[in-house]
């Protein structure tokens, strides 16, 4: 029997991808051009996480065995579950690091 979605290795499979920025930073560095769509409403939004110390965020992710691609100005964390967002949050919080989730197109117009 064929496998319906011909996926090789389930490990492979990500739910989603999550930006992490530092706080009062351009919270539109981690976005390119390909990741937004040419036309969109102004209900358009990116859910982002806001940190106050992305350094310490991502030594406590790695850490934890999160996937999280580094860059200068941001952090892309990969997760495989829904119930891993929070679990990002909690750990966070548990290891002294402020933290909240936002909007990081928020800035963004389109005209």
């Amino acid at each position: 029997m064929k496998d319906f979605l011909n996926i090789q290795n389930l490990e492979e499979c990500v739910m989603g991808v999550l930006p992490v920025l530092q706080q009062g930073r351009d919270l539109t560095l981690c976005l390119s051009n390909d990741d937004l769509p040419d036309f969109y409403m102004e209900d358009y939004s990116v859910l982002g996480l806001l940190v106050a110390n992305l350094d310490q965020a991502h030594r406590v992710l790695v850490e934890k065995d999160f996937s999280v691609h580094k860059n200068a100005d941001y952090l892309k964390v990969k997760f495989d579950r829904a119930e891993q967002m929070p679990e990002i949050v909690n750990l966070l919080s548990l290891n002294g690091i402020d933290c909240s989730m936002a909007d990081i197109v928020d800035q963004i117009y389109q005209g």
